[in-house]
C-alpha cells in the first residue's frame, strides 16, 4: 500500500492511486511463505461478510506488470474480484491472492514488512480499527541486516517519512 515501495523503480514507478477500497468475506493475514523464511500478506477469503480487508487500487500499467509480479515473488496468483471503493462505487480488480500451497499459519512478518503495511495503511488513511488491528499484529526482527529487499523497504519508509517531514 505504500505508494513510495510500490513506485520504487524495479515494482511499478508509473502505478496510479485509483483509490482506497474494502471488500467483505476476506480477513489480511500474514501467512504466506516468503523466500526469506517470513509471513507476507495474504487477503484470505473466509466467506463471512463481517471480516474486512481495506486496501487500495492501483492502476498498473500492463507493461509493468511482470515487473510487479516479479517483485512479489512467487506462490500468489492474480484472482478478479469485485471491491467497494470510499466513494460507495463498485469495481472490478485483480488482487494477489497466496496459492494454497504457500500458507503457513505459524509465520509471523519481519518488522520491516510489517512497517510498510502499517505506514502504507496510514498513508492512505484507512479506517482507524484497521490500522490499529495491523499495528497489533506481531512481527520479529529479520536476522539479515543486509538483505536486499529489508534495504529496499527501509528506503521506502523513510522516503515517505522524509516527505511528511517536508510537507508539515
Amino acid at each position: 500500500m505504500l505508494e513510495q515501495r510500490l513506485r520504487a523503480q524495479n515494482r511499478v514507478p508509473d502505478a496510479a492511486l485509483i483509490g482506497t477500497a474494502m471488500i467483505q468475506g476476506y480477513q489480511l493475514r500474514f501467512h504466506k511463505q516468503s523466500r526469506d523464511e517470513s509471513g507476507k500478506c495474504n487477503m484470505f477469503q473466509t466467506g463471512v461478510q463481517e471480516h474486512v480487508v481495506y486496501g487500495v487500487v492501483f492502476d498498473v500499467p500492463e507493461v509493468q506488470l511482470k515487473a510487479l509480479d516479479k517483485a512479489e515473488g512467487t506462490g500468489y496468483h492474480h484472482e478478479p474480484v469485485k471491491v467497494a471503493l470510499r466513494d460507495g462505487n463498485h469495481f472490478c480488480t485483480l488482487v494477489y491472492i497466496a496459492d494454497a500451497n504457500a500458507i503457513d499459519d505459524s509465520l509471523i512478518p519481519y518488522d520491516w514488512y510489517h512497517s510498510l503495511v502499517v505506514t502504507g495503511a496510514d498513508q492512505q488513511k484507512l479506517p482507524t480499527a484497521y490500522i490499529s488491528a495491523l499495528r497489533a499484529v506481531r512481527s520479529k526482527p529479520d536476522p539479515s541486516a543486509d538483505r536486499p529487499e529489508k534495504l529496499e523497504a527501509e528506503a521506502a519508509l523513510r522516503a515517505y517519512r522524509a516527505q511528511q517531514e517536508g510537507g508539515k
